[in-house]
């Protein structure tokens, strides 16, 4: 199977499975983000430590996930938890092989650019109907996942058919100011119909896919740089012709915090 086939298929396959774990209902949804963080984690670690296993990775990837689910167990005696984090983060690096101040950041860092992002997702896509009584808006979800995809569509083809202009050419070649211009236009136009249908407010639909557009691009770019930095093409392979997990959420994991907002707002 040439590499466009084998992308297609995985792409067609791969959408289906995000939007059928997104309407059919908040654990399933909450399972999808479970396999996210988790991936993406794996990766991340991979990456950042060079391939170089140690128990540590398990540890945070597995707290990673408490992260995303964080909504059913937090309360206020997690807050005393908090400074637990750098001081067991700090011991644990202690018991490693190198021993490297720096991994303390990398741990951390894949907390931070991975599991929280995914967190607020999650209870951004929660509305109040009644009283105190939170409920799950699939349709709010869905929303991110396909802006994300329209701003990626929109730009590679504005891109193709327009692109003369390097966007970042030292981090990410392919990228050009017409392709971010028209995905974001594009996007933007896309977000009145998903408002319409998905029963937003337009303005805050709009708000949310300029945020897409602009922190999603900017994603993309910090994951190239990422992987320029270790010197690899792909943060891994479960995607045949895509790529990793981290790959295909790059975008959406440092927009997040920004679209995340606006649901808050709303």
């Amino acid at each position: 199977m040439n590499n466009f086939w084998q992308r297609a298929l995985t792409g067609v396959v791969f959408t289906a499975v995000v939007i059928a774990m997104t309407l059919y209902g908040e654990y399933s949804f909450l399972v999808l983000l479970t396999a996210i963080a988790g991936f993406s984690l794996f990766e991340y670690y991979r990456i950042v430590f060079k391939g170089r296993f140690h128990y540590t990775w398990i540890l945070f990837i597995l707290f990673g996930i408490a992260v995303v689910w964080m909504k059913f167990w937090f309360n206020d005696w997690a807050l005393y938890t908090v400074p637990m984090v750098f001081s067991l983060t700090a011991i644990a690096v202690l018991f490693s092989p190198d021993r490297n101040w720096k991994s303390i950041t990398h741990l951390i860092g894949g907390i931070l650019y991975i599991a929280l992002p995914l967190f607020f997702f999650h209870i951004g896509v929660l509305k109040t109907p009644l009283g105190d009584e939170y409920a799950y808006s699939p349709y709010l979800a869905l929303n991110l996942f396909v802006l994300i995809w329209c701003s990626d569509t929109f730009a590679y083809l504005c891109g193709r058919a327009f692109g003369k202009h390097k966007l970042f050419e030292k981090v990410s070649p392919g990228k050009t100011w017409e392709g971010f211009a028209g995905g974001l236009l594009l996007s933007a136009a896309f977000s009145l119909l998903l408002a319409k249908w998905f029963d937003i407010p337009y303005g805050i639909n709009v708000g949310i896919a300029i945020s897409t557009v602009v922190f999603g691009t900017l994603g993309d770019l910090v994951e190239s740089m990422l992987k320029r930095e270790f010197g690899i093409k792909d943060s891994g392979n479960i995607l045949p012709g895509h790529g990793g997990m981290l790959d295909r959420f790059d975008a959406l994991l440092i927009s997040l915090p920004f679209t995340s907002v606006w649901y808050y707002f709303m």
